[in-house]
């Protein structure tokens, strides 16, 4: 049976208390509260509101009715199937990958339902990642796969992402956010160190590595932008969390947004 450590934060837990959510600890909670006031905190929570946007711009504009999501965290609502449901529940399928054991079976216990998957699938091994979306996907149609909240946290993510791309087939999506120290730069390598003296590795890219890891992907308009900025278009108005922006278009966010398309 696996366990939780209620005394040393996790990133899935931290990241939870960030967005406001429930599964989290105290020790979560107070490394949440104590970068509250750090750039790095709008930056994480109007990455999510994007990734929402994405699911409806998707859905609505090109059809997509499945969606992968690579290092999901726990489950806070509204979730991706949650969004697309809301859309198209009959056709939608959803598959969440984490590797966190603990998430695993939160994820599991609660993402029940038709056309819901979820693994523990370590995200560095691509073939088995690329197996979990074959297994479980109809790769006739388009799919979309979410990697946001995930890169800062793997090392040689820029590998695993190229990787990825390699194998997957041309005309997948790619929905992508990575936090940046191109912007407020100080107190993101602040943030960071907070994250590293509290046990959790942390890596913010510039923008040059963070577009070479969208390599083979048609950008859609507005291409890579600040998360805030990409189509801020009211949502389906779930009341857990709106998928509007709520950080200010004139202020600079220090993370970086992008929807493309494979095309060999």
């Amino acid at each position: 049976m696996t366990t939780a450590d209620p005394y040393r934060p996790t990133p899935a837990r931290l990241h939870n208390a960030i967005l406001g959510g429930k599964d989290h600890y105290a020790p979560d909670h107070a490394l949440a509260t104590s970068l509250a006031a750090n750039k790095i905190t709008p930056a994480i929570t109007e990455s999510r509101r994007f990734i929402l946007r994405a699911v409806e711009y998707l859905i609505d504009q090109h059809e997509v009715s499945q969606f992968v999501e690579l290092g999901c965290g726990y489950p806070h609502a509204p979730n991706i199937h949650e969004i697309a449901g809301d859309r198209n529940d009959d056709l939608t399928r959803i598959l969440y990958i984490d590797n966190d054991p603990v998430v695993a079976a939160y994820g599991r216990a609660l993402l029940t339902g038709p056309n819901r998957f979820f693994t523990d699938t370590d995200l560095t091994d691509t073939s088995a990642v690329l197996g979990d979306i074959i297994a479980v996907m109809d790769t006739a149609r388009p799919i979309a796969v979410f990697v946001s909240g995930t890169a800062e946290l793997i090392s040689d993510a820029p590998a695993m992402v190229t990787a990825l791309t390699d194998r997957l087939a041309s005309g997948t999506w790619m929905v992508f956010t990575h936090i940046t120290d191109d912007v407020h730069t100080h107190q993101i390598h602040s943030a960071t160190q907070v994250f590293r003296s509290a046990g959790i590795a942390y890596h913010a890219r510039g923008r040059d590595e963070i577009t070479a890891m969208l390599t083979g992907y048609r950008l859609v308009t507005p291409g890579l932008i600040a998360p805030h900025r990409w189509r801020p278009v009211p949502g389906t108005g779930v009341p857990a969390l709106s998928t509007t922006p709520r950080h200010r278009a004139a202020s600079d966010l220090s993370a970086y947004a992008a929807v493309g398309r494979l095309h060999r």
